[in-house]
């Protein structure tokens, strides 16, 4: 896996915690401070949204081919 796709694959796994989160947030809004919670969650939903947003053009502007490390190497 490149760092490309590893990081992707973090960015796709922290919006699915925070959509998690904030359907907690609004099914249970009475419960403790849901509004910060809920705040917090669309924040970092945001956050990484965007910046898969921005890796994915990014990676359209990649070669097909990406150089891989020789571990061997360096």
């Amino acid at each position: 896996m490149n760092i490309v796709e590893c990081i992707e694959s973090q960015l796709r796994a922290t919006l699915d915690k925070c959509a998690f989160e904030i359907n907690i947030c609004v099914q249970d809004q009475a419960q403790g401070d849901r509004y910060q919670q809920l705040t917090s969650a669309l924040h970092e939903y945001a956050k990484a949204a965007t910046s898969l947003e921005v890796l994915q053009k990014i990676k359209a502007q990649m070669p097909d081919e990406t150089p891989t490390v020789d571990e061997n190497e360096g």
